[in-house]
C-alpha cells in the first residue's frame, strides 16, 4: 500500500533536484533509487542520478529528455505523467529536504523489513530448515540497519578529528586495544574489535588455554558476552580448566576432590563470584557457520551485544570436508572475520599446524606451517603460535623444565611481529603472566618467517 504522505515526499524530493541542481550532493548519500516507493520514481530519480554523475544538468526538460530515450511507448506516458506531478510539487528548503528524504529511508526500511519477513514466513512454509532461515531473516535485517548508518567517505578533517581523540582518550589512560589480560602479548598484538585472530600450533602447545583464559578475562571486564565454540572438548573438561586457572587449585585435585581447607575456600569464592562472568561455552560437535550466527544473534539478543568470540577448532567445524577444502576454509575464515565486524568484536579461531613441523630439528612454527595456509594466512588480521620447548624436552625424557612459554606473533596487521613470554602452568589450566626464575628469562628468540 502507497502511503500518500510518503509519495508526496518522493515528489518534494524530486521536484527540488530538478529545480536546484546543487541539492543533489545534499541527499545523494542518504537515499537510493530503490528507497522510492513508486516506480515511476524509481525511474525518474534513476535518470537525475545518471545525469548528475555525469556533471550534466538535471532539470525537467533534461530528464523527460533521458526518459524518452530510454523508456518504450507503453511507459512513456505513465512516467511523464508521474514527471510532471513531481515537477509540479513544493520544492524544500535544504533542512526539509533532508528530512523528507529521511521519510523515504525511513519508509523503504519499514517495507523491507515486511518483505524479508513474508520471504521468512513462505521458506518456513516450505518447510525448509528453521535455522537457516531465521539466520537469514536476521541478517537481511541486520543489514538493511546497517546500510544507512555505515559512513563511506572520510575526509582528512573527519579522520584528523578521530585520531586527536583517541590519542586524548590515550593519555586519559584508555588503552588503544582490547586488553586480554597479558601485558606483555597486548604490547605486541595490540587486538582491536573486528579482527580475526588465528592461533595456531601443534597438540598440546596450550593454544586452547590461551583462548580460554583470554576470554574469561574478556568475560570479567568487557561489556558484553564471551562466547567459546568448543567442537571438540567436553564442557567438563573445560570447566575443570577454567575453575583450576580462576582458583589456582590444580586441576587433579578437582577432579579427585582432594582440596586442601584453603583450597576450598577458593572454590567457594569461584562458586560465588562466577555469576559475574560473562562467558558461555557452546558444545557441538561438527558445528557450521549458519549455527554459529544463530547461537550469536541469539546470544546478542540476549545480552544486548557480543564481547568476543572463541571456536576450538577450524579443521574440525561443518562443512570443511570434501572436495577443495582449501576453497571451503577460505569460505569459512573469510565469513568469521565478517561476523567480527558484524557483532563489533575480536574472533578467537584455533587451527592445526601441519605434521612437518614435527620432523624438522627446529620445531618453531612459521605461517607456512598453518594447515591450507594461504586463505588462513590471508584472512587473519593477527596469527599466533603458542611454542612451548619444555614439551619438546619432556618427550626426549629431559626434565631441565623451565615452565616459559613464547608466543610468536608471525603476523600482525595492528602492529609488529615479535615474541612475547608467558608462564606456561598445565597443571593450573593457564598461561601467567608471573614468570618462574630462569637465567635465559630475556634471552627470548626474535620471529624469523623462515626458519
Amino acid at each position: 500500500m502507497i502511503i500518500l504522505n510518503n509519495i508526496n515526499a518522493e515528489r518534494s524530493v524530486l521536484s527540488t533536484l530538478m529545480m536546484y541542481e546543487e541539492q543533489y550532493d545534499v541527499i545523494s548519500n542518504l537515499i537510493v533509487k530503490d528507497d522510492f516507493e513508486s516506480s515511476a520514481h524509481q525511474v525518474i530519480y534513476a535518470a537525475i542520478t545518471e545525469l548528475a554523475e555525469q556533471n550534466q544538468p538535471h532539470d525537467l526538460l533534461m530528464v523527460s529528455d533521458l526518459l524518452e530515450s530510454k523508456s518504450g511507448s507503453s511507459d512513456l506516458s505513465y512516467i511523464n505523467k508521474r514527471l510532471s506531478e513531481a515537477a509540479a510539487a513544493p520544492t524544500a528548503m535544504p533542512r526539509s529536504l533532508i528530512a523528507h528524504a529521511e521519510l523515504i529511508r525511513a519508509s523503504a526500511l519499514r517495507r523491507k523489513s515486511l518483505e524479508a519477513a513474508k520471504r521468512a514466513i513462505q521458506s518456513l512454509e516450505d518447510n525448509e530448515p528453521v535455522d537457516d532461515v531465521n539466520n537469514t531473516l536476521v541478517s537481511e535485517l541486520s543489514n538493511l540497519e546497517q546500510q544507512g548508518d555505515t559512513q563511506e567517505v572520510f575526509t582528512i578533517d573527519d579522520m584528523m578529528k578521530g585520531l586527536i581523540e583517541r590519542m586524548q582518550s590515550a593519555s586519559d589512560g584508555a588503552k588503544p586495544y582490547i586488553d586480554t589480560g597479558f601485558p606483555e602479548l597486548d604490547n605486541l598484538m595490540r587486538v582491536n574489535e573486528g579482527n580475526l585472530v588465528v592461533i595456531a600450533a601443534r597438540p598440546s602447545m596450550g593454544k586452547s588455554l590461551l583462548v580460554m583464559n583470554i576470554q574469561a578475562h574478556l568475560s570479567k571486564y568487557r561489556e558484553g558476552v564471551s562466547v567459546f565454540f568448543s567442537i571438540e572438548m567436553e564442557q567438563s573438561d573445560l570447566m575443570n580448566r577454567l575453575t583450576a586457572s580462576e582458583t589456582g587449585i590444580p586441576i587433579n585435585n578437582l577432579v579427585e576432590n582432594k582440596l586442601s581447607e584453603d583450597q576450598a575456600a577458593a572454590l567457594q569464592r569461584f562458586a560465588t563470584d562466577q555469576v559475574n562472568m560473562r562467558l558461555e561455552i557452546v558444545r557441538k560437535p561438527n558445528i557450521n557457520l549458519s549455527q554459529i550466527r544463530t547461537h550469536l544473534n541469539k546470544m546478542k539478543r540476549q545480552h544486548g551485544k557480543i564481547g568476543s568470540i572463541g571456536i576450538d577448532y577450524l579443521q574440525i567445524m561443518g562443512g570443511i570436508d570434501g572436495d577443495d577444502s582449501v576453497k571451503r576454509i577460505g569460505v569459512v575464515t573469510r565469513t568469521l572475520k565478517a561476523l567480527g565486524s558484524e557483532f563489533g568484536c575480536p574472533v578467537f579461531l584455533l587451527s592445526q599446524l601441519n605434521r612437518s613441523v614435527e620432523s624438522r630439528p627446529n620445531k618453531r612454527p612459521v605461517l607456512s606451517d598453518l594447515r591450507d595456509s594461504g586463505t588462513i594466512e590471508q584472512d587473519a588480521d593477527i596469527v599466533l603460535f603458542p611454542y612451548r620447548e619444555d614439551y619438546y624436552k619432556q618427550k626426549d625424557g629431559g626434565n631441565d623444565l623451565d615452565g616459559m612459554a613464547d608466543i610468536i606473533i608471525a603476523k600482525n596487521r595492528n602492529a609488529k611481529t615479535g615474541v612475547a613470554r608467558l608462564a606456561f602452568e598445565g597443571h593450573l589450566g593457564r598461561f601467567s603472566n608471573s614468570m618462574p626464575f630462569d637465567s635465559s628469562f630475556n634471552d627470548i628468540p626474535a620471529y624469523k618467517s623462515n626458519q
